[in-house]
């Protein structure tokens, strides 16, 4: 059975005597009218107006953007003034406000933006450029949020998407289920000025879908179900232009999704199956296919994870919220690329009907794979995932975005999230994407080695677990049977949940990120002006073509 667009959020599905509700899930109680996409609230009082400004560090010296220069002579050089008492302290990072400085702002935060001549840094591998600007706008509007402004003007300085996207990042708050009594008012973000609009529209889009991808993967297991996401990807893609297509499990089924099916028949909930399909006219027949791990709580199984860890896990579908996310930011730009992109949704719990150690199921390619943990269920539903999206869509390219393992996070500690690549052109791609936004890709090998440590058992064609350790590797080399194709496997287990150390200003600690959504919208975006450039020069004429 198909669920289309058609779908109202209300509509019952009846069959025979059960029904299955599609319901938009409100990320607010009842009743307080609320963006879909973001969790704002419409009732902003605009009182406490406040303007973040941005000084270089350069050596010893501070040195005013344009547009503090600007602030600095209409306040009667009061602004230097401060600067001259606090140049000791203001470092990257941080940010003090002021109070005296223009009328019409209630706050004044001061932000470094490091020095001016940064650029890209080759060893951090990095535009320490627009980093710098994320994290100097990041740290002024969550002290002017902090000190309750509710509309906050932003020095976009050289980089204004850049600043919109830490903008929209350091404002987003995650308050759905506090009382109206207890929330704070959301604070709306603006550039200061006019130059530079449209990059700092660009940037608002990617930082909003992004806060998208955040509250999706924050929501609790009992208010984000399969059938919730489904619903929430329902209700914002359509409206942009994408095909949404919600298969419920007779239509899994029907499909012989068993490997799929063996993770979902543990759950009450029912499972879905997403098909998304983004298509322009202005770009080539075969479209890159998205692939992600939806699963909306993971309890680990019969492999019960620990109880501290579990909390956690209802951002084990954080791989489908940043592929939502990107769909969402190249539908609104309409950009010259063809999408697809497969999700498959359901929960990994314990009961009598679960999957169970040493069970041997068969992938949609026909390979058979033992089950050695029920903690590895990733692997076996993104199995069937790639090989249907793949004979259906017949892409250029496949990219997979999983919370895979925790040995991603064990290496890199949220610095950075595992990339695998079978092409060493889509790796450079991703790299050059993650330079730009900040989310930076990490490459780990995809060797033959990890590949027999999962195929050594005589009795079966895969292990979802393998021997020996390197759990990230072991992984992708089990995904490597399932794609014939340049292929980029994202394991963003380290980036995607919760944000617990090393939190960069724009984001919010303790809860989840939402990464690497900007990343991969990059990495789309890039793709899309590439393939622009060449059709351009395909239609050029050649020289000879030209003189006859």
């Amino acid at each position: 059975m198909k669920i289309t667009k058609l779908i109202s959020s209300a509509k019952l599905l009846e069959r025979s005597t059960n029904y299955f509700k599609v319901v938009r899930h409100y990320c607010c109680p009842p009743g307080q009218e609320e963006n879909v996409d973001s969790g704002k609230e419409q009732n902003v009082d605009s009182g406490r107006k406040g303007l973040v400004v941005g000084v270089y560090k350069c050596r010893d010296k501070l040195e005013l953007t344009p547009i503090a220069q600007e602030i600095n002579q209409k306040s009667g050089d009061k602004l230097a003034q401060h600067l001259n008492k606090l140049c000791g302290e203001l470092t990257l990072g941080k940010a003090f406000t002021v109070t005296d400085v223009l009328p019409e702002y209630s706050a004044v935060a001061i932000t470094c933006f490091g020095p001016k001549d940064a650029g890209y840094n080759v060893l951090e591998s990095i535009d320490e450029a627009r980093e710098n600007i994320r994290w100097g706008v990041g740290a002024g509007v969550k002290l002017l949020k902090s000190r309750g402004c509710c509309y906050i003007e932003v020095d976009p300085a050289h980089a204004p998407d850049a600043a919109a996207e830490a903008a929209e990042l350091a404002a987003w708050r995650f308050q759905m289920f506090k009382s109206k009594e207890s929330r704070k008012n959301h604070c709306l973000v603006n550039m200061y000025g006019t130059e530079g609009k449209e990059l700092w529209t660009l940037g608002s889009i990617y930082g909003e879908a992004q806060n998208w991808a955040r509250c999706l993967s924050d929501m609790p297991a009992n208010k984000m179900t399969p059938v919730d996401l489904a619903q929430a990807a329902l209700d914002v893609l359509c409206p942009l232009g994408v095909t949404v297509e919600a298969h419920d499990r007779e239509w899994i089924q029907a499909q012989r999704m068993r490997a799929f099916l063996a993770v979902a028949r543990g759950s009450c909930d029912t499972p879905m199956f997403l098909e998304c399909i983004y298509r322009s006219s202005a770009a080539p027949a075969a479209p890159v296919l998205l692939a992600a791990k939806g699963v909306t709580f993971d309890s680990g199984g019969l492999c019960l994870k620990d109880c501290k860890m579990m909390m956690d896990n209802r951002g084990s579908m954080a791989g489908a919220a940043v592929v939502l996310a990107a769909l969402k930011i190249i539908a609104t730009l309409k950009l010259p690329i063809n999408v697809s992109a497969v999700i498959p949704i359901c929960e990994n719990m314990v009961s009598g009907q679960c999957m169970k150690v040493g069970d041997v199921v068969k992938a949609l390619n026909g390979l058979s794979i033992e089950i050695e943990n029920t903690d590895m269920e990733g692997r076996l539903m993104m199995a069937d995932a790639l090989v249907y999206g793949q004979t259906l869509f017949k892409p250029a390219m496949v990219i997979d975005v999983a919370t895979f393992t925790h040995g991603v996070l064990m290496a890199t500690g949220g610095g950075a999230f595992g990339c695998f690549s079978n092409s060493e052109k889509a790796w450079r791609a991703v790299h050059a994407a993650g330079v730009v936004t900040g989310d930076r890709p990490w490459r780990f090998p995809l060797w033959n080695y990890f590949h027999k440590q999962i195929t050594n058992d005589p009795a079966v064609d895969l292990r979802n677990k393998g021997s020996g350790h390197g759990t990230p590797c072991l992984g992708a080399a089990f995904l490597k049977n399932f794609v014939c194709c340049d292929w980029v496997h994202m394991d963003i287990t380290g980036v995607g949940k919760v944000t617990e150390w090393g939190a960069v200003p724009y984001l919010q600690p303790r809860r989840m990120s939402g990464r690497p959504a900007r990343t991969l919208a990059m990495l789309l975006h890039q793709l899309a002006a590439c393939s622009a450039n060449h059709a351009t020069q395909d239609q050029q004429p050649t020289p000879c073509a030209a003189n006859a």
